[in-house]
């Protein structure tokens, strides 16, 4: 089977073994076009990194395509999406220059690494409660990390950051599952509606009630933030933003851990190697690169462009396949090998240019602290049934992970 030819990022085989096509795709020319679905793919370390750092050319508005259910066209002719994009509110995630600019910079200021190591009591704290939590919930030694550890984990940081009481967690994951689902433009069922209104009714009374009692969360800094550059927010944009904070503070670091213990079950000699780590670094940024939490990149061309011998039309839907470029082997020997000891060059697992992930810093001072807690808890995590992976256009991940715990 040619898989260059075949490749679909909306086929569940694609999905779920994505690196055999990322390969052959690499072998093919710098970009190419998919028929089935409508748009381009661009696979390569390089040309991935140069559109990247191209927000003049590729325009962060094909976000609104993946919540609109329009990144494939496989079902029909896809509508407007400049058109549907001009509906919306602004989006940080779906904004370009010159707007994107002070928006970012409203919670840019919460997220700096000196800002967030300011957390890292808090998120040790909230770890050693998670592990108390998964030893005393074992079944027979069994426990699911992701349902027990890997989701608890970022939703009580993100909601400590926010400043939302964590007693309605349980509707924080189900608010940020439906936003997630989104991104393959499904989450639209009259049930996913109605629990979306009742976040957006949550966070209007949050909102109201910080612009009348500032505090020292992010929403408070936000709100001021957004007075003193005039108000350029509308209500719906502060309401999208606490959203979007909500479900990326959640799902980043989630995928994160899930990718990196399964990982580490299908490597234990590495898993082995990184309890013993002095420095845990190199580990968070080598499975950033193994398994990218985000495997792509949606834009939209403003204008035709060159990429290699191909030329991509203006309004054409690009995918910008970083899960691919992270393991591109112009730039990483034996790139298909997960390997904690790999000397550690910049990759695209939290993206580069103005759209770097504002929370990166977060994820994996989270990622590195979680990790380190459960090794000093334990004396064995390992596999005990088969995984179930969460995955769409643009994130991986787990949903569950069932495995054998025994305490240090």
């Amino acid at each position: 089977m040619d898989m260059a030819a075949s490749y679909s990022p909306t086929d569940p085989d694609v999905l779920a073994h994505p690196y055999p096509y990322y390969a052959a795709l690499r072998k093919g020319p710098a970009a190419r076009y998919i028929e089935i679905d409508d748009l381009w793919v661009i696979s390569r370390f390089e040309d991935v990194g140069t559109a990247l750092r191209d927000p003049a050319t590729f325009s962060s508005k094909a976000l609104w395509a993946l919540f609109g259910g329009m990144v494939s066209a496989r079902e029909g002719v896809r509508p407007n999406v400049r058109e549907f994009a001009a509906t919306q509110p602004r989006s940080l995630i779906a904004l370009d220059p010159p707007d994107h600019i002070p928006m970012r910079r409203l919670a840019a200021k919460m997220f700096t690494k000196r800002a967030v190591d300011g957390y890292a009591r808090t998120i040790r704290s909230i770890c050693h409660e998670l592990v108390d939590d998964l030893l005393d919930h074992r079944d027979g030694g069994e426990v699911d990390l992701v349902a027990q550890f890997h989701h608890p984990l970022p939703v009580r940081v993100i909601a400590e950051i926010l400043g939302i009481p964590i007693e309605r967690r349980r509707d924080f994951k189900r608010w940020s599952d439906i936003l997630i689902n989104r991104l393959s433009g499904r989450g639209d069922s009259p049930q996913e509606k109605a629990d979306l209104k009742r976040m957006m009714e949550y966070f209007d009374a949050i909102i109201k009630e910080r612009r009348a009692h500032r505090s020292d969360d992010l929403i408070s800094l936000i709100i001021s933030g957004n007075e003193s550059a005039g108000e350029f927010l509308t209500g719906w944009d502060l309401f999208n933003f606490c959203a979007l904070l909500l479900s990326a503070g959640n799902e980043t670091t989630t995928n994160l851990l899930g990718n990196l213990f399964n990982a580490f079950f299908l490597n234990p000699d590495q898993f082995e190697k990184a309890r013993r780590a002095p420095d845990l670094a190199p580990v968070v940024e080598e499975i950033l690169r193994y398994e990218s939490t985000v495997q792509a990149v949606v834009r939209l061309t403003n204008s035709a462009i060159t990429v290699g011998e191909c030329t991509i039309p203006a309004d054409a839907i690009v995918l910008l396949l970083t899960g691919s470029a992270n393991r591109d082997e112009t730039r990483w020997v034996a790139p298909d090998r997960f390997d904690i000891e790999r000397e550690p060059l910049p990759h695209f697992g939290f993206g580069t240019g103005i759209h770097h992930c504002l929370g990166a810093a977060l994820a994996r001072l989270e990622t590195e602290i979680a990790t380190d807690v459960l090794r000093s808890r334990t004396s064995l995590i390992e596999p005990a049934g088969q995984a179930a992976r969460s995955a769409n256009i643009i994130l991986r991940g787990f949903s569950s992970m069932p495995a054998s715990v025994k305490p240090a």
